[in-house]
């Protein structure tokens, strides 16, 4: 992970970077009987263990993935006590979001700002408090969270929802919602409203250390006419970059919708890409080894899948693949071209989309542009092979 993170902060430098958090559970219930020293997952009874990584992706221009730049991976041996809300968030998991944050940040020296984006589990008070960091003499770091909460607003009566939804319309936005699990891809037209809301401090676990109140930025956009059979998309969206305009708010939006790329991540990681859940390892602390390595792997192979066409052009291969890999790049080129301009590797030499040309290629993609291009689970199984074809390549070279 120390590795990853020193790619990733080459690969950040000089840039606005957007640290994107998130958890997902690790479950290996079906084979229980052959793991020794896991936890409980969020259903408290199924044991597995939890992974939490901060990857970097760029905030300019098409989505870059930069890598992974810091993770948390534990195991769970405690339930939640009952005095819970009222601890110091240091004895709590959802620590995490600070935690690992704030290592991010510090490996990424060469970064003048970064933008910490998170769904609504990361809405907690001392985030906001302590994750900010607005020197302007120094490194800036913003963060962009999914509203979770109706929180209490400071010198107002009511409560968050309600101021939001007595302020006017500012315009309207448009995109193309991308597919997911159980939801076909749609255009979507919304309502977009933005303002400053000064929010209250929790009274229940209270620390003194934090502010009594803090003023935040918030930007919320609502699906105008949602069909029937879909859930509307309706996002409260806090964020410390200042929001005055309309194309302001609308940026906050569109940096927001890049967070859905952790959950490709996980997806590859798990069912559609390496299969983490089906390991054979019994022994936990192995297991959470195992975790790190292919967390770092699962992102190298989504770097692949967003690289394949266009945007990969720009980008080094050297962001994914060892400067001892690139001859075996250019020998496969030689190698699986065709005789016909359409059986060519299209793309500039050196640059990843022309490395991941050959990797969807050995995973078993036919090359042509007409056909569709290569998944996670095609440039997977290119990545195998190319490794092992590399290794032999190495060991011919002695």
């Amino acid at each position: 992970m120390a590795t990853a993170a020193a790619r990733t902060a080459e690969a950040a430098s000089g840039r606005h970077v957007l640290l994107i958090q998130d958890t997902t559970e690790i479950n290996y219930q079906d084979k229980a009987g052959r793991k020794r020293g896991l936890g409980t997952v969020g259903n408290g009874s199924d044991v597995g263990l939890f992974v939490h990584p901060v990857l970097a992706v760029g905030a300019e221009g098409e989505p870059d993935i930069l890598g992974l730049v810091a993770a948390v991976i534990w195991r769970r041996f405690k339930a939640k006590a009952k005095d819970y809300q009222s601890q110091p968030i240091e004895t709590k998991e959802s620590h995490r979001w600070i935690t690992a944050i704030t290592s991010a940040r510090a490996a990424l020296v060469d970064t003048p700002m970064a933008t910490m984006v998170a769904d609504r589990e990361s809405d907690i008070y001392e985030v906001f408090a302590r994750v900010p960091q607005q020197d302007p003499d120094g490194p800036l770091t913003h963060v962009l969270v999914r509203c979770s909460h109706d929180r209490a607003l400071d010198g107002e009566a009511g409560c968050l929802r309600a101021k939001i939804d007595a302020w006017p319309q500012a315009g309207r936005t448009a995109f193309k919602l991308d597919a997911r699990p159980g939801r076909p891809a749609r255009a979507v037209e919304l309502a977009v409203r933005f303002g400053d809301v000064t929010l209250r401090q929790p009274k229940t676990g209270a620390d003194p250390r934090d502010p009594a109140s803090m003023t935040l930025r918030l930007v919320e956009v609502r699906e105008i006419n949602p069909p029937a059979d879909a859930t509307a998309v309706h996002w409260r969206l806090y964020t410390t970059h200042q929001v005055s305009t309309l194309e302001q708010a609308v940026a906050i939006v569109e940096l927001y919708r890049r967070r859905w790329i952790i959950e490709q991540v996980f997806r590859t990681l798990k069912s559609q890409g390496l299969g983490i859940e089906q390991s054979l390892l019994a022994d936990g602390e192995a297991l959470e080894n195992l975790a790190a390595t292919a967390l770092v792997a699962a992102i190298q192979v989504m770097q692949c899948v967003h690289a394949r066409g266009e945007a990969g052009q720009k980008i080094p291969a050297s962001r994914v693949l060892a400067d001892a890999d690139l001859p075996v790049v250019r020998a496969l080129v030689r190698k699986l071209e065709g005789k016909t301009l359409k059986q060519k590797n299209p793309h500039p030499p050196e640059s990843l989309a022309w490395a991941v040309w050959v990797i969807a290629r050995l995973g078993g993609w036919n090359g042509y542009a007409s056909e569709r291009p290569p998944g996670p689970i095609t440039v997977r199984n290119g990545l195998e092979r190319f490794h092992a074809i590399a290794e032999g390549f190495a060991l011919a070279n002695l």
